[in-house]
C-alpha cells in the first residue's frame, strides 16, 4: 500500500438524530435512523438528517417533545424513539454514563429496535469503544438495513484495520442510496488509504457534484489529484476548500499546503 506524504480530512462518524425517524405501525420495531434514516414500508421517506463533524455532540433536543421529565415521570411509558431522545439529551450535555444507561434500559424494553442499537453504537463510537460499537451497529443492521448505520459500521471496522470489510459496507450503503454523501466521502478516504487513487477521485468528484458548497471533499480531492500528478488542479481544489472552509485548523493546514505546493510547482524546470 503506498504511503502519502499528507493526510486527508478523515472519515466521518455520523451522529444519530431521533427526529429523522418515521414510526412504523408496530412501535416496538421502529426503523433505524442515524444522522441516517430508513423509512418503514408505506411511510414517507425522511429527508436526509444533518451530519455533524467528528467530535460534535447531538442536540440539544426539545424536552417538550417528550413530555415532563422528572423523578415522578414513568420511563416505562416512553416509546423507543422517546427513549433515544432522552439518551441524546444526556449525550448533548456530556453525560455519557446516563445516556448509556437510558439506552440499556430502552433496549431491554425494545430488544428488536434497530434504531436503539444504532444510537448506542454511534455513542460507543464517539467514546472510542470500538468493539462495543461494532457489536451494536452489526445488530442494528441485522434488524434493518440503513445507509447511515453502514457509514458508522464501516468506521468501526476501519478502526480495527478491517478496511476491505469497511469498503464493502460502504459499497452496500451506496447500493441502496448512490448519492449518499457521507458514504461517498468516507469511501473516497478509504480508497485513498488503500492506494486506489482513481477510485477515490471518482468518489470525491461525485461528492462535489452532489454538494458543491461542502468544503471537505475539495481538500481530499486536492490530495488525490496531487498524488496523481494533477498539480495545478490540486492547487485549484485547495483554493476552493479555503474559500468554503470555516476558520480553523484545517483551513490553516490548507493554506500552508498550498504555499508548499505552489513553491514546488514553480521550482519545476
Amino acid at each position: 500500500m503506498p504511503r502519502h506524504p499528507f493526510a486527508l480530512i478523515p472519515a466521518l462518524a455520523l451522529a444519530f438524530v431521533v427526529v429523522a425517524c418515521k414510526p412504523t405501525k408496530d412501535t416496538s420495531q421502529a426503523p433505524s435512523s442515524a444522522a441516517p434514516a430508513g423509512a418503514a414500508a408505506g411511510a414517507e421517506a425522511p429527508s436526509a438528517p444533518p451530519v455533524l463533524p467528528p467530535g460534535a455532540k447531538a442536540g440539544p433536543l426539545d424536552l417538550s417533545k417528550i413530555g415532563p421529565h422528572d423523578e415522578s415521570y414513568a420511563h416505562e411509558s416512553l416509546s423507543a424513539d422517546e427513549w433515544a431522545q432522552v439518551a441524546l439529551m444526556y449525550q448533548a450535555k456530556g453525560q455519557f454514563g446516563e445516556a448509556l444507561a437510558a439506552l440499556d434500559q430502552a433496549i431491554a424494553r425494545f430488544p428488536e429496535n434497530a434504531h436503539l442499537y444504532a444510537v448506542r453504537g454511534a455513542l460507543w463510537l464517539q467514546l472510542e469503544e470500538y468493539a462495543k460499537a461494532l457489536a451494536d451497529l452489526e445488530r442494528s443492521l441485522e434488524l434493518a438495513e440503513d445507509p447511515g448505520v453502514r457509514v458508522n459500521h464501516a468506521e468501526a471496522l476501519r478502526r480495527f484495520d478491517r478496511k476491505q470489510e469497511a469498503l464493502a459496507s460502504l459499497d452496500e450503503a451506496l447500493a441502496s442510496d448512490p448519492d449518499y454523501l457521507p458514504a461517498l466521502f468516507n469511501r473516497g478516504v478509504l480508497r485513498f488509504e488503500l492506494g486506489d487513487e482513481e477510485g477515490a477521485l471518482a468518489d470525491f468528484d461525485r461528492a462535489i457534484a452532489i454538494d458543491p458548497d461542502a468544503a471537505a471533499p475539495y481538500f481530499n480531492r486536492a490530495a488525490v489529484r496531487w498524488a496523481l500528478g494533477q498539480k495545478e488542479a490540486a492547487i485549484a481544489d485547495l483554493d476552493a476548500f479555503i474559500e468554503r472552509a470555516p476558520v480553523g485548523e484545517w483551513k490553516q493546514t490548507a493554506a500552508e499546503l498550498r504555499a508548499s505546493w505552489q513553491e514546488q510547482l514553480e521550482a519545476q524546470p
